[in-house]
């Protein structure tokens, strides 16, 4: 493929940073609009697969990534009532033995601020403040306009604007996001503020009857990223960036374990947020024209196995495979659909299953053992950096 090729990206997120940073690689050059003012998010913590960390890796930012990320040494379930630890497995160096790459904590601001400065050389190649209004496309070209009244055009446009993609609306209309009766709750706890500051184990999973929690630690465990969510079937606004009474989160945790408890009170005020859990039903077409769907944009899931960052970060690396070994837009297109739907796809579909086994669950059973990272299905052994496309 000519590497003169005009690529846009729509979306400075994990998914679109990773894809410009990708095409740098491979000699591509990019824009990236973002509609925010600046780049960052929501105080959260993310975690990155084997799958994930590979690419990552193969981006070449072990080094820039040293300081940020953090290898849980084992992971378990708990009673959320009780607290009591039902299974638990080592897994820190065994996740690296068994699939040749980390799993990784890290919170989501590190990890972009380390993306955007390996892009950082070449800074004109990002535009913030640039909110999409309408795309335009013919057979050599698209055209991108933005509301502010400026647009720009390309040869080939990538969409990694999220679950509520606007180019996803346009191209593929009649699939709005629905809500789906759970809200959820992000915040980071100080672990200065935990009468017992020992964490055991690392990454934690509550389960009980409509509820889920989970915690574990993040910036040298000085922060503990929580995630809480439960059913609230009258409320529905999916944002981020919502702040949320850490009343409330006790409230809807009242009678769970004393543990959880001191977790929320150790979050800052005001840092508490809250979003309505929204999905989309999976697509069989990701590309129209000279215009591809990627990331949440392409495959929002939801986080139960927390793999919705991880899968946006194999679908910037194959797309920058593709578009290196073709001949021609509409041939790497073609290629790049292939070889990531039917997975991520299959992903979706795994995640929501999660989701109804964790909710659902008896507590008063044993955890099943697959959701402790075994892989039966090939989740983290997946490896973007090779795999035939």
């Amino acid at each position: 493929m000519d590497r003169s090729l005009r690529i846009h990206i729509v979306g400075a997120g994990i998914a679109g940073l990773t894809t410009a940073l990708a095409l740098r690689r491979a000699g591509f050059s990019t824009v990236v609009f973002e509609q925010s003012a600046q780049l960052g998010e929501v105080g959260a913590g993310l975690t990155i697969g084997p799958n994930a960390a590979r690419v990552l890796l193969h981006l070449g930012l072990e080094d820039a990534l040293q300081p940020f990320v953090r290898v849980p040494r084992h992971v378990g379930v708990l009673d959320g009532i009780s607290g009591k630890t039902q299974s638990v497995r080592d897994r820190g160096p065994a996740y690296q033995s068994e699939f040749g790459a980390p799993l990784w904590h890290i919170h989501r601001a590190d990890l972009i601020q380390v993306l955007a400065e390996a892009l950082a050389p070449q800074p004109a190649d990002l535009s913030l403040g640039h909110q999409l209004a309408q795309i335009d496309q013919d057979t050599d070209r698209v055209t991108v306009s933005f509301k502010h009244g400026a647009s720009s055009s390309c040869d080939l446009l990538i969409a990694c604007d999220g679950l509520k993609s606007g180019v996803r609306d346009q191209l593929f209309p009649g699939d709005p996001p629905r809500y789906t009766g759970y809200a959820a709750w992000r915040g980071l706890a100080e672990r200065s503020r935990l009468p017992d500051p020992a964490i055991y184990p690392d990454f934690a999973i509550y389960t009980g009857p409509n509820r889920f929690f989970a915690r574990y630690a993040v910036r040298q465990r000085s922060l503990v990223n929580i995630v809480a969510l439960a059913q609230q079937p009258d409320w529905d606004q999916e944002s981020w960036s919502l702040k949320a009474d850490i009343q409330q989160v006790k409230d809807a945790y009242r009678g769970w374990h004393r543990g959880i408890h001191d977790l929320l009170d150790a979050i800052p005020a005001g840092q508490c947020f809250r979003w309505a859990l929204h999905v989309r039903d999976p697509l069989d077409q990701w590309v129209s024209g000279r215009v591809a769907l990627l990331g949440d944009a392409a495959h929002p899931m939801t986080p139960f196995l927390g793999l919705g960052a991880a899968i946006g970060i194999e679908d910037g690396l194959i797309m920058a495979r593709c578009l290196s070994d073709s001949e021609s837009v509409e041939d790497a297109l073609a290629r790049y659909q292939s070889a990531r739907i039917s997975r991520a796809n299959r992903v979706q579909s795994e995640s929501a299953r999660q989701g109804l086994y964790l909710l659902n669950r008896d507590p008063s059973q044993a955890a099943d053992r697959s959701m402790m990272g075994e892989d039966p299905i090939g989740l983290y052994g997946y490896d973007a950096v090779s795999v035939a496309i």
